[in-house]
């Protein structure tokens, strides 16, 4: 079964917003950065290792380059200093790298509410919703009936080459407006 494009997309955004935490620690020297910064590396490679993205290597990459200058002993500058340098220049490599993995899921994240949006519109008009049953009973009743419908079937195929089924019904409980069934049952 493939990974969940949602729970990639959530673990490498966490991710992503601790930079400017790295980069505020690395502007006021604080001691802490240093630390800090490896952590923030090792966690995000092992988020993509979870994920199976490749791109763990690159963040294995960028962390060698600290060891490197930590065994450097040809500079007139601190060991710390050297290592400071060269962990902070890092820092944009290493969240460039997170958002190359993360800009396409969220495209295709983005992309599949879209479809499922659209989906809803059709059931909001054609009464699909039934508010008085259980939650996930809708949930699942809609994406039978979607997944069955001659027209809308094809919309069904499409989200699902861009996520799997498990994160389409995710975002299909996320998405539903019963507010909007309402309106459409009162008219």
């Amino acid at each position: 079964m493939k990974p969940s494009h949602i729970d990639t997309y959530e673990a490498l955004l966490k991710q992503s917003l601790l930079v400017p935490e790295l980069v505020t620690l690395s502007a006021h020297k604080n001691s802490e950065f240093l630390d800090t910064l490896n952590q923030w590396l090792l966690d995000t490679e092992e988020v993509m290792k979870k994920f199976n993205i490749s791109k763990c290597a690159e963040i294995a990459g960028l962390r060698s380059k600290i060891i490197v200058a930590s065994y450097n002993t040809d500079s007139k500058n601190s060991k710390r200093k050297r290592v400071f340098v060269v962990a902070t220049s890092i820092i944009y490599d290493a969240q460039s790298t997170v958002l190359s993995v993360l800009e396409p899921i969220e495209n295709r994240l983005d992309e599949a509410k879209a479809s499922i949006r659209q989906l809803l519109g059709v059931a909001y008009q054609a009464n699909m919703i039934d508010a008085n049953m259980d939650f996930n009973l809708i949930i699942q009743k809609l994406w039978a009936e979607f997944s069955n419908h001659q027209q809308l079937k094809g919309a069904i195929a499409a989200i699902l080459v861009l996520i799997n089924q498990s994160d389409a019904l995710r975002i299909l409980a996320e998405e539903i407006d019963f507010s909007m069934s309402k309106k459409v049952l009162n008219t």
